[in-house]
């Protein structure tokens, strides 16, 4: 099976070779059309470096061709009767776009919307989620450190300045081998930009992905544990960020709500989960923060025997000792795939995916999600997941797109490593989803319902008359929120 998987492998690479020089030979026959129709601009000898026969660069022909057509007035463009033949700049427009080996963007600035983009910025996309790119945002395709260059280019075009060549991080997505997410460094170079809320760019790749075929097969055990949110290293909870995404869709249900409604189906956490409601005068939001100080999760990077990945959020009610040092059965959140396929955090208002980052480090591994709209399958929304032995970091950024007047909140949260993964869930997981797990993750059993005379137990610290609302509230004051 092997070797046909490597034959199979060696003539798509054959193919793909062959392919690649068919595009260039065509890509330079189209530009050696191009080039002596489009009127050249006032340009220095000393800015003429370029290979075509005008000694233009490819970025030149883009800026002349633009104002050409912004200077050509309609009454003196040809009628289909009077057109001679040959190419017209409408058409040579389209041919530019049709480039396969050139990226180049066309948006609506300030929103960063995108009008459209060539073939070979699409061939970064062809298995992502994106439908098109037509329509979607293109601060969603790069990484959160590249949004402000991106936002401040946008408003000094909208001022009428001048602006010049800059870089991002910019997310694409694996054509060949396993499907994962892929970030770029780009020069981005503004072939066109005008105050009316035009921008055209060419995105110069300052390296390429590389192409992997098999993840490394210690991924797995070094990456499953018990993590808690640390309120001093985090600027927000889940709770925060589902609210701030209630300005970009209807209903948000977070991994927070969605492992309290798991945690509800357990008769002992529904027990906790009443007693706090009943010691709160408010709701909403009071009770979601509160009873959030009272669990922590449980994460696993597990691989099936087809050596895909997925994650695995378990969640778990955990009392202090002075209430009693309860902890309650996992409860399952999520079951995640980082194969591109739809994960099950959608619902009827979004569609959610996940992809690993295929520039894995041998300390730490990156986990994005992608939150678009069920209907027209734009992506609204990016979070990602930074994870370490140490533990998890989660950061986002919330906005709608570039013409936001306000800079996007940066939301993130920090879930230092509590303990070790729990040996008897890991085992529950692996006959479950019959998965490929190794024996390497220590720790011992903590999963048991209720230590200490179970249920009767949990009654005797925390139900009874003597203890009351003030003192729950002295049990759990400090305890960090999720």
């Amino acid at each position: 099976m092997e070797r046909g998987r490597g034959r199979d492998l060696g003539r798509k690479k054959a193919r793909d070779k062959q392919n690649a020089l068919v595009t260039r030979e065509q890509t330079k026959k189209l530009l050696d059309v191009l080039d002596p129709l489009i009127p050249q601009g006032e340009r220095s000898l000393g800015e003429l470096r370029g290979s075509l026969p005008s000694r233009r660069t490819l970025l030149h022909l883009l800026e002349d061709l633009v104002t050409h057509l912004r200077a050509m007035p309609a009454s003196s463009r040809a009628s289909r009767r009077e057109r001679k033949p040959g190419v017209s700049l409408e058409e040579a427009t389209a041919r530019v776009m049709s480039s396969r080996r050139e990226r180049i963007v066309s948006v609506e600035l300030p929103s960063w919307r995108i009008k459209c983009g060539s073939v070979g910025l699409e061939g970064y996309y062809v298995r992502s989620p994106l439908r098109k790119l037509e329509g979607q945002c293109f601060l969603h395709l790069v990484e959160n450190e590249s949004l402000d260059v991106l936002r401040a280019t946008g408003r000094a075009v909208m001022r009428g300045k001048a602006v010049g060549p800059f870089f991002v991080d910019l997310r694409t997505f694996s054509r060949e081998g396993m499907v994962c997410l892929n970030v770029i460094r780009c020069r981005v170079i503004p072939a066109h930009v005008s105050c009316k809320g035009e921008g055209v760019f060419v995105l110069e790749a300052q390296e390429e992905a590389e192409v992997r075929h098999a993840w490394p097969g210690d991924l797995v055990g070094k990456f499953c544990m018990v993590v808690r949110r640390d309120p001093g290293t985090s600027n927000a909870c889940a709770y925060d960020i589902d609210q701030a995404l209630r300005g970009l869709v209807s209903e948000s249900r977070g991994l927070m709500s969605r492992g309290l409604v798991a945690l509800s189906t357990d008769h002992a956490s529904r027990n906790v989960m009443e007693r706090v409601r009943g010691s709160l005068q408010s709701l909403g939001s009071a009770v979601m923060v509160y009873l959030s100080k009272l669990t922590e999760s449980h994460a696993a990077l597990e691989m099936d025997q087809q050596g895909n990945l997925m994650v695995f959020h378990h969640m778990r009610m955990r009392l202090p000792q002075l209430a009693g040092g309860f902890r309650s059965r996992w409860k399952r959140v999520a079951k995640v795939r980082l194969d591109g396929w739809e994960t099950e955090l959608g619902d009827g208002n979004s569609k959610v995916y996940a992809f690993l980052n295929g520039q894995v480090k041998s300390s730490s591994i990156e986990i994005n999600l992608f939150y678009h709209y069920a209907g027209s399958g734009v992506c609204y929304f990016t979070r990602r997941y930074t994870i370490s032995p140490t533990g998890v970091r989660q950061d986002m950024r919330v906005l709608k797109d570039g013409s936001d007047t306000e800079s996007p909140r940066h939301f993130y949260i920090n879930m230092p490593r509590q303990g070790e993964a729990d040996r008897a869930l890991l085992a529950s997981i692996e006959e479950s989803e019959e998965l490929h797990l190794p024996h390497c993750c220590g720790g011992s059993h903590e999963g048991r319902s209720l230590p200490g005379g179970g249920e009767k137990a949990l009654r005797k610290d925390v139900y009874l008359a003597g203890a009351g609302v003030y003192q729950w509230e002295e049990a759990v004051e400090g305890l960090e929120i999720y």
